[in-house]
Formats: structure tokens, C-alpha cells, sequence
């Protein structure tokens, strides 16, 4: 439950922005803004909440939000998804600031790492 949970809150903090931007400014349709939206909250989720996170921290799990957020955006092209890299700077800057300021810290208090990868130290 724990995982599906922080999905979840991941999919809304992030997945309603990034699919706002992509869909309006982007200029794709609704259908291809969903599933960039849901492909990069399920592959963020994945690499960089479950195992960046914990090993390395807020900074650098941020950080790898942004350049998973630029490499699946910028890759999306060979789709023929073609996005202007203003659209693609405006999703990675409300990824970086939704993450960093809100969503890792949530994580990391509220919701016991310890079950979700390494231990990030000693916790009382």
C-alpha cells in the first residue's frame, strides 16, 4: 500500500502540472500529454524516489528528475511528438521545484524509506 499511496501523490503533485503544460502549451494532443505525463511520473518514480533518493538524497534525486524529465521529453521527438524546448524547460522547472521543495521531503518524513530501499541513516 505504501507504494501505491506515494504513486499516487506523485502522479497528482507532478502529473497534473506537467500535463497542464504539455497539453496547453506543448501544443499535443490531450492523449500523448497523458501518456508522457504518466511514462515520466512511472519512470521517476522508479529510479529516482526508490533508489536515488534514499542512496543519495533530495539534491541529487532532484537533480535526476530533471535530466529523466529532459531525456524522455527531448526523446519523445522520435514520436513525432515534436515539443518546443521552452515547453520542455517549463515541465522540467515545475518538476524540479514540485520534487525538491515538496514531494522528496514528504517522502522521506512521512513515508518509512527503510521498506522502499537503503537505510538513510539512523532514525529515532
Amino acid at each position: 500500500m505504501g507504494h501505491f499511496k506515494t504513486f499516487l501523490t506523485k502522479a497528482a503533485a507532478n502529473g497534473l502540472p506537467v500535463f497542464l503544460i504539455l497539453f496547453l502549451l506543448g501544443n499535443i494532443n490531450w492523449l500523448s500529454a497523458l501518456a508522457l505525463t504518466f511514462l515520466l511520473s512511472g519512470i521517476a518514480y522508479l529510479i529516482d524516489d526508490l533508489i536515488i533518493l534514499p542512496a543519495a538524497g533530495n539534491l541529487i534525486a532532484t537533480l535526476a528528475d530533471a535530466f529523466l524529465g529532459l531525456g524522455i521529453l527531448w526523446g519523445a521527438r522520435f514520436f513525432n511528438i515534436n515539443l518546443l524546448l521552452s515547453t520542455i524547460l517549463w515541465v522540467i522547472l515545475i518538476l524540479v521545484l514540485v520534487e525538491g521543495l515538496f514531494y522528496h521531503p514528504y517522502l522521506k518524513r512521512l513515508v518509512s524509506l527503510d521498506s522502499m530501499g537503503p537505510k538513510t541513516g539512523d532514525r529515532k
